[in-house]
This record gives C-alpha cells, structure tokens and sequence, in this order.
C-alpha cells in the first residue's frame, strides 16, 4: 500500500532487538499502519496511524497518533505480506 508503512508492536526493547524479519520473536500479535506524511502537535513530531486497541492478538484497531520515539523504542517495520498474515482486523479497516 502506498503511503502506508507497516510495523510490528513489541512489548519491550529487549524483544523487538531479539526479533528479525525471518522469526519475529515474541511480539504483541498487532501491527502499526502509520501514514508517512507526519505533523507538528503538541507534543512534537507525529505520525498519524491505525493501531491496536486491546493489548491481545489481532485487536480490534482504531486511528492513533504514534511518536516517532514510541517506533524506536517498541517496534520493528515489516512488510505488507507478513502484517497482513499477523493482524487481519488491521487490514479488514485498511481494506474497506
């Protein structure tokens, strides 16, 4: 999908650096779908994006903003094809 850029949430540090693109690790089952073009809020810099809603497996998503910290420090970009096989509901928004 262009504009769109996927990302694999994790629950620490520690388990995103374990992760890779072949074997993901212990992740938290949901995937990020930010939009590139980012803005200026009140906090800083941010993306606008769609992301989990619950803390389990394929949540139910919702439209969030993410910093760019919060992808540093918990997340892993991947491909279209791996998050959409991790995080159906994701795309069952994204699709429609």
């Amino acid at each position: 999908m262009k504009g769109i850029r996927f990302y694999l949430e994790y629950p620490n540090r520690t388990e995103k650096n374990k992760g890779t693109r072949k074997n993901p690790g212990k992740h938290s089952g949901n995937v990020l779908a930010v939009f590139e073009d980012g803005f200026w809020g009140s906090n800083g810099w941010s993306y606008e994006a769609l992301g989990a809603v619950n803390y389990y497996e394929d949540s139910s998503v919702g439209s969030t903003s993410v910093s760019p910290d919060y992808i540093r420090e918990k997340c892993k970009r991947i491909s279209e094809r791996l998050a959409r096989e991790i995080h159906p509901q994701l795309f069952a928004v994204l699709d429609s």
